[in-house]
């Protein structure tokens, strides 16, 4: 069952958060992010709310203005000189776009936490092994409920 969700209309719509929910793969195709995400997933209480039946989530993001234009920022903890120079909300750094796709790899879980949502605007946070923003410039969220 596919949802879509325009980020482009006269309102914004209220997009459901599958949060604590482990992404598997992270892909860019076809003018979108997408997500993939574990199996089983329905055990979540954040899904267990929307979708008590779904097995597993596939959600894209479509790229507004035909550009793969997004940020991604990882939280750094400050080290001893730098904390005593700025406060702990300027510890994040943006980091390469070409990362987005590794941010799932590796032996560190990666979790979705939560979204913002604007016009043709959204802003996720994400944890693996501390947090991780991603910005992006998006007309349609589509989710794919297996």
């Amino acid at each position: 069952m596919i949802e879509k969700y325009f980020l482009n209309g006269e309102s914004l719509p209220t997009i459901p958060v599958p949060h604590d929910c482990v992404i598997k793969h992270i892909q860019l195709k076809d003018q979108c992010i997408e997500f993939v995400f574990e199996d089983d997933i329905s055990y979540h209480d954040s899904i267990q709310y929307y979708k008590p039946d779904a097995k597993s989530l596939i959600i894209r993001y479509h790229f507004a203005y035909d550009s793969n234009d997004y940020s991604i920022y990882r939280w750094i903890k400050p080290n001893r000189l730098l904390s005593k120079l700025f406060s702990a909300d300027d510890c994040y750094k943006r980091i390469k776009n070409c990362l987005l796709t590794e941010l799932s790899e590796g032996k560190n879980k990666l979790e979705y936490l939560y979204h913002n949502v604007g016009y043709c605007s959204i802003i996720i946070k994400l944890f693996s092994n501390g947090y991780i923003i991603l910005d992006a410039e998006i007309d349609y969220v589509e989710f794919e409920w297996i």
